[in-house]
């Protein structure tokens, strides 16, 4: 390190206090030495104290910000059943994220039933981005009927979530916010988030250009499910991408065309500020299986395997249209409590 570096200028007192004590004639070895160490542990604390506030706290650094693309591709293609279409979501935030000065913040809506998933991907995704997963600090999760409940206090809401952005990109420009249940959120509440994912370099500078958005909605769920019976009963399978690939442009308009959407009558919208729809398909019976095994697997390892307790849950689980019983009507979402049900039947 050179000494008169920025760094080096501060530290120059204390290397000055050594030479003191070195021609002072009152100096003794004891004296020396402690001055020698003090200067010597003050100078390393400043030079390297970001790098120790990190050893011992979260902080935006690599060490605890850093996205593992495979691990996450990987994850969803292993963990989250039945979505031909969700490797778009890895190669988006690949995308981004690789991107180190990108035109403006990632913005994906993710569109589905419910239970299909789009929790679970986003929880996957904190979980290879942040080495603290979802209990980051730069992981922040909002719900609509949680923290939106009141359409009377739009205003209220609006300033806290302006504040809450604001503050956290400040600390960290790849922080990730999470909007759940857009649809039941206040109408024109999602136009505060506007500036901070529009093209700006900087808005009273901080670059907002790093973070990522996300919204969750089962706005579409209709328009999906519909579709998928249309292609289950004239023989196609979801694996075929051709046809999977379509839906991307059905939701799109279906989503600028949806009144009783938050989105659609958002800013966001009508400024074309959303990077990606993403659409989470409804589950066949052999996705909500492989549901039921990775929750044995992991809670109920005594019953993992067994086949006529899938069976039971399975028979305790909707599935529509109610002739041809095609798609789980709440995905994976009740398999926890319905597999309880049967195991305390037993």
């Amino acid at each position: 390190m050179k000494l008169f570096t920025a760094r080096g200028k501060v530290l120059l007192p204390l290397f000055l206090l050594v030479l003191h004590q070195i021609f002072s004639a009152e100096a003794n070895p004891l004296s020396l030495a402690s001055a020698a160490f003090s200067a010597i542990a003050l100078s390393v604390s400043f030079v390297y104290k970001d790098q120790l506030s990190c050893y011992f706290a979260e902080c935006c650094g690599k060490q605890w910000v850093d996205f593992n693309h495979t691990g996450f591709k990987e994850a969803l293609a292993a963990k989250v059943y039945g979505q031909p279409l969700i490797g778009r979501l890895s190669e988006a935030v690949q995308e981004h994220w690789n991107n180190r000065h990108p035109a403006k913040a990632l913005v994906l809506s993710l569109h589905g039933p419910t239970g299909t998933g789009k929790n679970y991907a986003v929880r996957i995704l904190a979980d290879h981005l942040f080495k603290r997963g979802g209990r980051s600090r730069y992981f922040h999760l909002f719900s609509a009927t949680v923290h939106f409940p009141h359409s009377r206090l739009l205003d209220t809401y609006a300033d806290q979530i302006h504040e809450w952005v604001r503050g956290n990109v400040s600390l960290c420009g790849k922080s990730v916010f999470v909007f759940d249940e857009i649809d039941k959120m206040p109408h024109s509440l999602l136009d505060v988030l506007k500036p901070f994912v529009d093209y700006h370099e900087h808005i009273n500078g901080i670059d907002y250009r790093r973070a990522i958005f996300i919204f969750l909605s089962n706005s579409g769920s209709e328009l999906i499910m519909r579709r998928m019976v249309e292609l289950k009963r004239s023989g196609h399978d979801r694996s075929d991408t051709s046809n999977m690939a379509k839906f991307d442009h059905l939701l799109s308009e279906h989503v600028y065309s949806d009144n009783s959407s938050a989105l659609r009558s958002s800013a966001l919208l009508q400024h074309h500020l959303v990077s990606r729809f993403i659409p989470f398909l409804p589950l066949e019976r052999d996705h909500v299986i492989g549901c039921i095994k990775d929750y044995l697997k992991a809670s109920q390892p005594a019953h993992t395997g067994e086949k006529d307790l899938i069976d039971r849950v399975l028979n305790e689980l909707p599935f529509v249209p109610n002739d041809e019983r095609f798609f789980s009507s709440a995905g994976c979402k009740r398999i926890v409590d319905k597999t309880l049900m049967v195991l305390n039947d037993s």
